[in-house]
């Protein structure tokens, strides 16, 4: 990946919002908007360690319609073979990295009558990015969203402001489980599903 194929970011706001998953917000260094992006889009994260160089992909979960700033989120994985371990542990407020152009392989079908997305624990985060594009809309849409426990719920304030009748959530520290077969045979017509999680 060439500078020219890149876009230098600086990390302007770092929140944990649970025990395993870090929420980054980035922006240009000289303040310029960011390149525009839909729900759904992710963009590769150039990661320089002492030992290697990391690319990740982040599915980006700040609102399409504001270019002012990045938002990705990374759950430290353990057995990782280092980026999430580098996002955690090195990056602090006025890092620097590198981003690849927003790229979207998961985005909403403009023909639907319906959108019905299931979300598995840090699956939440492309979602953030298409409520986004669906608040204000005529398609009338729906998340499912599961985790393992309440303290892992990454941004469910942030899905509760906005979207609390839409928003039906499954924890299984509670034995909740996503009835899969119910929920898809009372969908009307049209609905297209979207998944996105840990199996």
């Amino acid at each position: 990946m060439s500078g020219e194929q890149t876009i230098d970011v600086v990390v302007k706001a770092i929140e944990q919002v649970t025990p395993l998953i870090k929420h980054f917000t980035l922006t240009s260094p000289g303040g310029e908007a960011l390149p525009a992006f839909s729900g759904g889009s992710h963009v590769i994260v150039v990661m320089r360690g002492e030992a290697r160089v990391h690319r990740n992909p982040y599915s980006l979960l700040s609102a399409p319609h504001n270019l002012q700033h990045y938002e990705i989120a990374v759950r430290r994985m353990e057995e990782s073979r280092g980026g999430s371990h580098y996002m955690h542990d090195q990056l602090k407020v006025g890092s620097r990295l590198e981003i690849a152009h927003p790229v979207n392989l998961f985005g909403l079908d403009k023909i639907a009558r319906k959108h019905l997305m299931i979300a598995g624990g840090i699956g939440i985060t492309p979602f953030l990015a298409q409520l986004e594009d669906l608040h204000g809309g005529s398609v009338p849409y729906e998340l499912h969203y599961s985790v393992r426990s309440p303290e892992h719920a990454a941004f469910l304030k942030r899905l509760q402001a906005r979207d609390l009748e839409r928003v039906h959530m499954y924890y299984d520290s509670e034995k909740q489980v996503i009835d899969v077969e119910a929920l898809l045979s009372n969908q009307p017509l049209g609905t297209h599903i979207y998944v996105c999680g840990p199996a």
